[in-house]
């Protein structure tokens, strides 16, 4: 799903998983399965106790989930050329 290096686009920020679980209606432990499985965004770790995710990674994955939903493959991958486009 995503590449081994992870890239901010312009104005890009960082989200706790608080906010990460509020964006997706995910709680923590299904969000970190999902990682594992390599079927969410990554996060970064920036200390031993601070993990975040980039806002455009979270967003991407937003608007895959959507387009995989309305059956509409092509969206997704216009999604990941934006996203190219963007890095």
């Amino acid at each position: 799903m995503e590449s081994s290096v992870l890239r901010a686009a312009p104005g890009d920020r960082f989200l706790r998983i608080q906010e990460v679980e509020s964006r997706v209606c995910l709680k923590k432990s299904a969000i970190y399965s999902r990682m594992s499985q390599g079927a969410f965004p990554r996060s970064v770790n920036l200390g031993r106790r601070c993990t975040v995710w980039l806002q455009s990674s979270i967003d991407k994955w937003i608007a895959e989930q959507v387009a995989i939903a309305f059956g509409l493959p092509d969206s997704v991958k216009e999604v990941e050329a934006k996203s190219r486009q963007e890095a």
